[in-house]
């Protein structure tokens, strides 16, 4: 499939750190599958430099957790992730089922500043007892180092937990409402390319395929 202009068969993908590795490989699997002409760059990079490449010409598409901030970008969300608590073994919040904010309040809670979750951050920020001690740090393997070594308990996606089992980890859910991030496909906001197109309907696809 040719879309006989050379720009078109070359995408230019941007990746934000946290992007689920399990739908982006899928999602790529899925581009070599029925496009395999089309060579694919990625780049991983912060953010703020997502945003402002793809502004600036620099790649075609970028994924990230954050969706459009500025008017001149498009935001298409795809897949989304529920988040839930780590805790240590033999903690004392293992006594519940699942976990309210205000539970958490009660300890240290660490976070991957990547992560981002609007409501859970309006949430945390109005407990009406007491202000959350949080602890922003730079990966999720810091993250699960602090709560294994018993310093206090982190709020992560639930696919990381999952995959952290052997880290004697332990998982809860939230037991308010779900809180979700959310992975967006940003391109400018302006007509792309077939090859860019074509793309993003794959990775609406996958996103079908998480939830079907």
């Amino acid at each position: 499939m040719q879309d006989g202009i050379c720009v078109s068969s070359h995408i230019r993908l941007a990746i934000a750190p946290g992007v689920p590795s399990r739908q982006l490989s899928a999602l790529l699997a899925l581009q070599r599958e029925e496009e395999p002409e089309v060579a694919i760059t990625l780049s991983e990079v912060s953010n703020d430099a997502l945003m402002l490449g793809l502004r600036e010409g620099r790649y075609d598409a970028g994924l990230a957790f954050s969706d459009a901030a500025n008017a001149s970008l498009h935001s298409q969300p795809l897949w989304r992730e529920e988040m839930a608590i780590a805790t240590p073994l033999r903690h004392p919040l293992l006594e519940k089922a699942a976990l309210s904010l205000n539970d958490v309040a009660d300890y240290p809670v660490f976070r991957w500043r990547t992560e981002i979750c609007p409501l859970l951050e309006q949430q945390i920020a109005c407990l009406p007892e007491k202000p959350c001690d949080i602890q922003y740090v730079t990966s999720f393997e810091l993250m699960a180092m602090w709560v294994v070594a018993g310093y206090g308990i982190g709020i992560t996606a639930q696919s990381r937990l999952a995959s952290a089992r052997a880290w004697d980890i332990c998982m809860r859910p939230f037991a308010d409402a779900p809180f979700e991030i959310i992975t967006h496909l940003l391109r400018l906001n302006e007509e792309p390319t077939l090859a860019c197109e074509r793309f993003a309907h794959r990775a609406l696809r996958v996103a079908k395929a998480e939830t079907d």
